[in-house]
This record gives structure tokens, sequence and C-alpha cells, in this order.
């Protein structure tokens, strides 16, 4: 192992002095080495933690896009609906006229208003 000379401020060498006793370490040295390698495995937490929230991302987004094609398709089945109760209504009005009235709409067309029949 190679030697490294280190200044701390007041706080940090109490800190390490802290973890030294706390960690069973028997030097300063080995404190250090136990940060760090504290330091490290923290880090790939971190990366592995990081991977699983772009996945998450990613997965919300897709959630996002399938939620948003299913309000489109909502809506047009909606509209759709709407279209084929107005020919309903069309085609029971058409059914229920008499005949004079179906030839004035054959000539002049339904007046979609007209509830005279």
């Amino acid at each position: 192992m190679k030697k490294v000379t280190v200044s701390l401020e007041e706080a940090q060498l109490e800190r390490l002095e802290e973890i030294q006793q706390d960690g069973d370490a028997n030097s300063r040295s080995e404190a250090v080495r136990r940060l760090f390698a504290k330091y490290d495995q923290l880090e790939e937490e971190y990366e592995q933690l990081h991977t699983e929230y772009e996945s998450l991302q990613s997965e919300l987004e897709q959630e996002r896009e399938k939620t948003k094609r299913i309000l489109q398709q909502r809506e047009e089945n909606t509209e759709l609906v709407k279209y084929v109760e107005q020919e309903r209504t069309h085609e029971q009005r058409w059914r229920e006229a008499g005949i004079g009235t179906r030839l004035n709409w054959r000539l002049f067309g339904m007046d979609t208003d007209d509830t005279s029949e």
C-alpha cells in the first residue's frame, strides 16, 4: 500500500475517529479504507437504482402512451355511438313517416328538427 497524507478539517477528523471506533477499525487508515469501500458500495447501489429508475420511467412513458391511445379510442367510439344513434333515429323516423312525408323528404331532404310525424 502507498501512503498518502491528507489534510482534514476538525469536524472531518472527529467523524473519522467516530467511524474508527464504531467500525472496529484499528487505525485511521483502516477507517478511511472502510469509507472508500462504503463509497464504492453506495456508488454501485446508486447505479442499480438509477438503472431501475430509468426502466420505470420507460414503463411509465409506455403506460402513458397506452392510456392516451385508449382515451383516443374511447373518444372515437363515443363519436361512432352518437352517429349510430342519429342514424337509428333517422331510420326510425323514415319507417314511421307517412307516404306523403317520405315523398316530401325525398324531394326536399329530411329536416333533422322535424318531429311532426
